[in-house]
């Protein structure tokens, strides 16, 4: 009968070893393949109710962000807003201003003459109708780009800011030149 107890614990502890091995592996497994998916995405959805203070705007928008080695590719899109002027991240938390840390796009004469191409800018296009208009703009920026508190930082740098929920996008335009649309940039879970 004690034999038989002893027999009982050891396939027991067996059973807790071989089971924990399995976890154990797997959890290293799954952190290798998170690492070879490479850094994060980001993304921000924009509205006059994220400005500091609100602005009263029919303008949205979205910006998604891939974190690269050394860059960040970009893509922004806004429905509805007045003539944007610029678009930049800034350093700070949700209801909170903070400095400028990355100009994405800024337009040449204050929004008179919409577009002026940055080189870092791939793609910008400009609908205008009726009553409402849509912008889009594309491309990356690397850490020549960085200013403010991230000024002489790495991209790596960016990202830890960013997943603290400490950046956000600011949209300014002639109506709103705070700014008409903001969106806190978390990361992208989906």
């Amino acid at each position: 009968m004690i034999y038989h107890k002893n027999l009982n614990k050891i396939i027991f502890i067996g059973c807790v070893f071989i089971f924990a091995t399995i976890y154990l592996m797997s959890a290293i497994g799954n952190y290798g393949y998170a690492y070879a998916q490479g850094k994060p995405d980001f993304i921000a959805t924009l509205t006059g109710k994220e400005v500091v203070p609100p602005v009263e705007t029919a303008g949205t928008g979205i910006a998604n962000f891939e974190v690269l080695d050394n860059s960040v590719n970009y893509q922004i899109n806004v429905l509805d807003a007045g003539r944007i002027t610029s678009i930049q991240i800034h350093n700070g938390t949700m209801g909170t201003n903070g400095d400028v840390i990355v100009t994405l796009f800024k337009s040449k004469d204050n929004g008179t003459n919409l577009i002026e191409n940055m080189s870092k800018i791939s793609d910008i296009s400009l609908t205008t109708q009726q009553r409402s208009s849509s912008f889009s703009a594309s491309g990356n920026f690397n850490v020549s780009d960085l200013t403010g508190s991230l000024a002489g930082k790495t991209i790596n740098d960016l990202v830890l800011v960013m997943q603290s929920d400490e950046t956000y996008v600011n949209v300014h335009s002639e109506d709103h030149p705070e700014g008409e649309l903001r969106g806190q940039i978390l990361e992208n879970e989906g």
